[in-house]
């Protein structure tokens, strides 16, 4: 681990005053974890050291970047050590070529940088600063740790090692960490290429466990509550490995356009595929393999779908297609996978639903139902659903009811496109054996029983006002043809009001 450097090593130098220690300390911790060495005080001295000639060789000699802290603490002072510092660094920064990257002013509070000469015309408040406090920390102490990375000689440095050193240095959780990094670098031409080597590096996290053989291997064995238990763990860390993926795929699906969001398009292909591979394994281990892929799915289209992008909707869900063991020709992901796919049994699901709803872990919430405190969930796969992405639409709807309301229609959204995609397989191949309806059925069908609307009818109604000219026929969706969208929406209406009268 990276710690304070002497004054002859290569070094990050941090100016600062003392009343902005804890801001450092923070500071420091981000770059021990990012292993950059860093000289940051007075104190390093020994004793009978002349400070003046250390610093300025720490200065000089050693150090690659020059941080420069502010808060109202260092403004209200009229003489500082810092001060000392500043003008020992900017001396050296005159001697440097423009534009090179050195000293990099750091902001703990809202206030300015002080309008330090610098020379040449240039003033140290016209330099790009680092905004280390308030809501974008986290994201702003990533982008500092790669723009250091790149200054002390790693020839591409990495984002996903930049942010798993503030997560390590901040505890922040990394689900809400790529949120904040995809907000700021989505819309950013320059960091474009940044952003997708961070979704890649979250693909691959996820891919990894859903390749690793002996995740499936077993054992598998003990009771029926244990083996339920243990399936449900495993759905449980599936989540805890996709979330910081399908957190960054909700902000790219609402603000992104169908040319940026290739990388988490590619992310979804790819989870649906490792699930659908052959392999040995304990079955149902083997089935829950199917959760990030059919998460992400239900992260996108309710994103995407409540922000009326539906070319987003296309890219992300419809187009996506991967071989099938039992097909010649690739399949939409919506027809290879579903909310039911995950769960061998109703029990796992339940106990699922209840740990999360509750807040309790797998084993205390399966008893619940096996000493019944508790009755069933009518969609217990839709509950747990419901629950577990909720924090990842905070920010897009506080109030519950609006959430509620977006849910149920992006469970029906979801459901008619996948009718639509049976449709389309059946009339290519009249003679074969496919699934007569949809399989992307929840929560919608009780609460359209406890009165709480009709998605589907608000969805025909949609498209009887607005006929070819409907948004989603616009972006191409059920093949632009309103014959196709009424046919998938009539085929999963009925199917709908069949299943809603069972949740009486």
């Amino acid at each position: 681990m990276a710690t304070m450097a002497d004054a002859d090593g290569k070094h990050v130098f941090i100016s600062y005053v003392r009343e902005d220690s804890e801001g450092v300390d923070a500071l420091c911790a981000v770059l021990e974890a990012a292993q950059i060495p860093y000289w940051r005080d007075r104190s390093a001295l020994g004793p009978g050291d002349a400070w003046k000639v250390k610093i300025r060789e720490a200065i000089r000699k050693g150090a690659l970047v020059f941080l420069a802290c502010f808060s109202d603490s260092s403004r209200g002072k009229d003489r500082s050590y810092m001060n000392e510092e500043l003008t020992l660094a900017a001396e050296e920064f005159r001697m440097m070529p423009p534009g090179r990257t050195w000293l990099i002013p750091i902001r703990f509070d809202d206030g300015d940088v002080p309008p330090w000469d610098l020379g040449a015309g240039r003033m140290l408040s016209d330099l790009n600063y680092s905004d280390l406090f308030g809501p974008t920390y986290t994201a702003n102490a990533t982008r500092l740790v790669t723009t250091i990375l790149r200054l002390t000689g790693e020839k591409r440095p990495d984002s996903a090692t930049a942010l798993a050193a503030v997560e390590q240095a901040t505890h922040a959780g990394r689900a809400d960490l790529l949120k904040r990094l995809t907000k700021e670098m989505l819309l950013d031409p320059a960091r474009r290429i940044e952003l997708d080597d961070l979704v890649s590096h979250e693909v691959q996290r996820v891919m990894a466990a859903l390749s690793d053989a002996d995740r499936v291997a077993g054992p598998f064995g003990g009771s029926n509550d244990e083996r339920v238990v243990q399936v449900a763990q495993e759905a449980q860390d599936l989540w805890s490995l996709a979330q910081p993926f399908c957190a960054s795929l909700q902000v790219a699906a609402r603000w992104g356009t169908a040319d940026l969001i290739a990388p988490w398009a590619n992310g979804l292909r790819s989870f649906v595929a490792a699930a659908n591979k052959i392999q040995s394994g304990v079955q149902p281990l083997l089935e829950v393999r199917h959760l990030p892929g059919m998460v992400g799915i239900v992260t996108a289209t309710l994103a995407a779908a409540s922000s009326r992008k539906w070319d987003n909707v296309k890219t992300l869900v419809v187009d996506p297609t991967v071989r099938d063991r039992y097909e010649q020709k690739p399949l939409p992901i919506l027809d290879v996978t579903d909310p039911y796919k995950p769960f061998a049994t109703d029990e796992v699901s339940n106990t699922l639903a209840r740990a999360a709803i509750s807040g309790r872990d797998p084993e205390d919430a399966l008893k619940d139902f096996t000493e019944r405190r508790h009755g069933k969930y009518h969609t217990p796969v839709a509950e747990w659903l419901h629950h577990i992405v909720r924090p990842l639409f905070l920010d897009q709807w506080p109030d519950q009811d609006t959430y509620d309301a977006e849910f149920d229609r992006a469970e029906v959204i979801l459901g008619v496109l996948a009718q639509d995609v049976v449709n389309v397989r059946a009339a290519a191949d009249p003679s074969g054996h496919h699934w007569g309806r949809s399989h992307w059925y929840g929560r919608s069908t009780w609460r359209f029983s406890h009165h709480h609307g009709n998605p589907v009818e608000e969805l025909t109604l949609e498209l009887s006002t607005h006929g070819k000219q409907w948004d989603p026929l616009q972006a191409n969706l059920f093949g632009g043809d309103e014959g196709r969208a009424q046919k998938a929406l009539s085929m999963y209406g009925e199917s709908f009001l069949q299943i809603a009268r069972h949740r009486w």
